[in-house]
């Protein structure tokens, strides 16, 4: 289980995040909303080490992972998708999930899993990642993120740019990977109504701080799209 305990997080002498809380389970998803600028971006990236917090706890399975670097948190079971996807263009599908394997156990191989969850990879294997569409490249990253197994994945606006058709994809295979494969998710949208169909927590940001948060079935409609208009 993921535990973000009142960290804070600066930017020389911006303050973007102040005192968050967040927490993550398995077999459940937790869904980070906001406007453009609120932080949201930044919390993924302090949850996966790539920003040092000033204060506060980070816990993951019960260890505090706040001054734990990226790789390690890598393999300690936390898996990433950047927003913007990340991939690296000139490299070709199977190239890609295999620069997961770095946080892999030696030895480890893609796991077939991931052709199985997206078949469109297996079809481009030997294609370049700058050649695919734009919902490809994000089956990739987030098949790449799958390849070490982690238990934390974390996708930061998974849907941005990506046609409807694939957006449906994406959102069954989120629901699965929690459900089926008990991973704990936290997901970063603007979207209220497709965070509302997905998860099972909605934490809201507005200015760098968490204003609204809980089970979705406790959160009330107009207070979270009022929030979401500030």
């Amino acid at each position: 289980m993921l535990r973000v305990e009142n960290i804070d997080l600066s930017y020389g002498a911006s303050r973007c995040l102040r005192g968050v809380s967040l927490e993550a389970d398995p077999g459940r998803i937790t869904c980070v909303l906001g406007r453009n600028g609120v932080g949201k971006s930044s919390l993924m990236r302090a949850i996966v080490g790539l920003e040092k917090v000033q204060s506060g706890r980070i816990l993951w399975e019960g260890k505090d992972i706040a001054r734990m670097a990226p790789a390690e948190r890598a393999r300690a079971g936390i898996g990433y998708v950047p927003q913007g996807r990340e991939i690296f263009p000139f490299l070709t599908v199977q190239e890609n999930l295999e620069t997961a394997l770095a946080a892999a156990p030696r030895g480890a191989r893609v796991p077939e899993e991931i052709f199985v969850l997206f078949p469109i990879l297996k079809q481009f294997l030997a294609r370049r990642g700058g050649d695919l569409s734009g919902g490809q490249q994000q089956q990739l990253a987030i098949g790449r993120a799958l390849t070490a197994r982690p238990r934390l994945l974390i996708l930061d606006e998974p849907t941005e740019g990506i046609q409807p058709n694939v957006i449906k994809d994406i959102a069954r295979i989120i629901r699965l990977l929690a459900r089926e494969k008990t991973l704990a998710v936290v997901l970063v949208e603007q979207y209220y109504e497709f965070a509302r169909d997905l998860a099972d927590r909605i934490a809201v940001m507005v200015r760098g701080e968490v204003a609204l948060g809980g089970p979705v079935g406790e959160l009330e409609d107009e207070a979270v799209r009022k929030l979401l208009t500030v």
